[in-house]
């Protein structure tokens, strides 16, 4: 369903799909893969969908899969769409406030998407080792699938990446290499995953950026499944935590593929949220950057949302694209925002995100605030990591009582305490 000659976005140079890490152009884009829109037409309807499980793979023939038995599965996507109960109407004075809760995917985040199908395309390769540069959340995916596929996985991960994400590596059997900063405002584990994988011959597997082009199609299923969530209506915001940026881009190019085939008559206004230590997206908004001269953020972010913490914002030129396509917007938000409207999370709706996966909350308190919004809009934040992935962060923000003795008037004081 798609062409097997895949395309640089900026000197189109064309590059057949097996060969992309021989043949490449210096552009430092990822190739695009071209669908044929016309023959999906003639194999997928709204029907046939309903006739499949509500799942990632659901959507097969959109990915860039070409052998079924190569296929890694471990019952991801199908998440559900959350309305607000409380939060919405409390704090933001929305009606329609939805969150797309990703935590209940097999490595606790929305990784899985891209990262299933960059396994799935290495093992049609034969691949013999994945490897990926990573904060946490696509190293954790990748070991996830990488396990299940019997693939060996190296990962590389920034020295201050958190506890609770390395023991999910480790556990997993992934060969974890932790790396130090050498210059400023360059993240070290690229630089070592890119010789690495070069030297020795791996299948480089991350979830951003030029060196796969394959994965990035993966994060289309998230926006599919909110096209049938919405049944076939789509919400006026989406608003994504931003890092690199391919959630963003991926999400949208999932609602423009169905609109291309008919199913959908519109597309939502696409808000990438990005903590102001780390917010080179937000500067290319601000300046109208073109999509493919962005630049990066100069200096070494220092922020409580460790994931969204990507100095180059590899997919920059796919999120700029969207966010001026879907007529979205960008927003920096402060850390004392992200910690707040995590909190609002848990205690208002009992969803526990992690705040790289929460952050989307606090771009929307200030668009409210701003009046971007209005009060009818319908709302759909991802929550895209599970908040036990960096217990630090929560252990630094809470603080836990005294234990008492089982005597009820020390009871009833603890109780007049809180």
């Amino acid at each position: 369903m798609y062409d097997p000659y895949l395309e640089c976005p900026k000197c189109r140079k064309t590059v057949l799909e097996s060969q992309f890490l021989t043949d490449k152009c210096k552009c430092g884009f990822r190739l695009r893969i071209k669908f044929n829109y016309e023959k999906l037409k003639e194999i997928i309807s709204k029907p046939e969908l309903n006739r499949r499980p509500f799942s990632h793979w659901r959507y097969k023939e959109f990915f860039p899969i070409r052998d079924p038995m190569s296929i890694v599965n471990l019952g991801g996507g199908g998440t559900p769409l959350l309305p607000s109960r409380k939060l919405g109407k409390t704090k933001f004075n929305l009606k329609n406030l939805y969150f797309k809760v990703e935590t209940g995917n097999p490595s606790g985040s929305f990784k899985d998407r891209p990262i299933s199908i960059g396994v799935s395309k290495g093992v049609e390769l034969n691949a013999e080792i994945l490897t990926a540069a990573s904060s946490g959340n696509a190293a954790a995916a990748l070991a996830t699938y990488g396990a299940r596929a019997g693939k060996k996985v190296v990962v590389f991960v920034p020295e201050y990446a958190s506890e609770g994400k390395l023991s999910q590596l480790a556990y997993l059997g992934a060969t974890v290499i932790r790396v130090k900063e050498a210059v400023e405002g360059q993240d070290p584990s690229v630089k070592l995953f890119k010789t690495a994988y070069e030297t020795f011959g791996w299948i480089p597997s991350p979830s951003f950026g030029p060196f796969n082009p394959f994965q990035f199609e993966g994060t289309k299923s998230l926006g599919f499944e909110l096209c049938e969530q919405f049944d076939w209506e789509p919400p006026d915001w989406v608003l994504c935590a931003t890092g690199s940026g391919g959630l963003l881009a991926g999400t949208h190019k999932g609602f423009k593929e169905f609109e291309e085939l008919d199913f959908i008559t519109s597309i939502p206004h696409h808000v990438a949220v990005q903590p102001e230590e780390c917010a080179p997206i937000v500067k290319g908004v601000q300046k109208n950057s073109p999509p493919l001269e962005f630049q990066d953020w100069e200096k070494t972010p220092h922020t409580v949302a460790g994931g969204l913490a990507d100095p180059h914002p590899w997919d920059a030129d796919s999120a700029l694209a969207a966010i001026y396509e879907s007529s979205g917007t960008a927003i920096a938000v402060s850390e004392e925002a992200i910690l707040r409207t995590q909190r609002w999370l848990a205690q208002y709706e009992g969803i526990f995100g992690e705040p790289s996966g929460t952050a989307g909350l606090a771009g929307l308190e200030m668009l409210v605030e701003k009046g971007e919004i209005d009060r009818s809009d319908r709302v759909v934040i991802p929550i895209t990591g599970v908040g036990f992935k960096d217990p630090k962060v929560l252990s630094q923000q809470m603080s836990l009582p005294p234990p008492i003795f089982p005597r009820i008037s020390e009871l009833e004081t603890v109780l007049n305490q809180t």
